[in-house]
């Protein structure tokens, strides 16, 4: 029987949380190496003040892009089912079991759906074992073919002790995913003995960058000058400010492009 999959949402409060969590942990190590900094020796409020500023930049920075990113996955699942990706994927790679019953040694370690692929800490595993070649092969290509339904997915390909002679499920993998992974925007990540799958996501529409830029830009940009006009001391604040404000809006740039996954 397989696991069921354990999904994590995480709601405005939780994110109000985990971003007082991030201003504390940055407030303190700002302090920390403000203090390293001039010897333990500085006006102990303005080093306090440094430290404030950073952690609330951090907080304020982390609150403002994980509200309006909850606020686009809801609005994305309104109207949309949750699919059990193990069922679709049972259900995908069903025609494979036929063949599978064919081999000479399905008797004592039969290769089936419900086996083979399951839930396994919360990633979608396919489990290859016990398939031959041509077998490995026809479940690669109803992966590719139905690869829209699919999220991410772990393959089990083992390190091929059990083959003679020289691995073959493994290399054949490597080949054939090779071959569609830029075309499907597939991130490979290969370990010892299996292959997962992420999906890159959707690359943002104009209209989605230039909407999340404006949301983002004016509290990132305020929040970015106003703490490196800190760090920066009394001598250079307009420098400190100015450095800000242009780190805040390439940050702001960088962070409307992240993908839809």
């Amino acid at each position: 029987m397989a696991t069921a999959e354990v999904m994590v949402e995480v709601g405005f409060r939780d994110l109000f949380g985990i971003s007082i969590v991030m201003g504390v942990m940055t407030t303190t190590m700002s302090t920390m190496l403000v203090f390293f900094y001039t010897g333990l020796e500085g006006d102990l409020v303005e080093t306090l003040k440094m430290g404030g500023f950073c952690g609330g930049a951090v907080a304020s920075i982390t609150l403002v892009f994980g509200s309006w990113r909850l606020i686009e996955i809801h609005r994305g699942s309104k109207g949309v089912e949750k699919a059990d990706t193990v069922s679709e994927l049972r259900k995908v790679l069903s025609p494979v079991e036929a063949h599978a019953a064919s081999l000479s040694w399905a008797g004592e370690r039969p290769w089936r759906t419900s086996t083979h692929v399951k839930s396994e800490r919360g990633t979608v595993t396919l489990d290859l074992h016990d398939l031959d070649l041509a077998g490995a092969r026809k479940c690669l290509d109803l992966i590719i073919e139905n690869r829209p339904i699919l999220g991410r997915i772990r393959i089990v390909t083992g390190k091929g002790k059990n083959s003679r002679g020289k691995a073959v499920i493994r290399p054949m993998v490597n080949e054939r995913l090779d071959t569609v992974a830029r075309a499907l925007d597939w991130q490979i990540i290969g370990k010892a003995g299996s292959i997962t799958l992420r999906p890159l996501g959707k690359r943002p529409t104009v209209k989605q960058w230039i909407i999340r830029f404006l949301v983002f830009v004016a509290p990132f940009t305020v929040a970015m000058a106003l703490s490196f006009e800190e760090l920066a001391g009394s001598g250079a604040r307009e420098q400190g400010r100015t450095f800000g404000a242009v780190a805040g809006v390439i940050m702001t740039a960088l962070l409307a492009s992240y993908r839809e996954r």
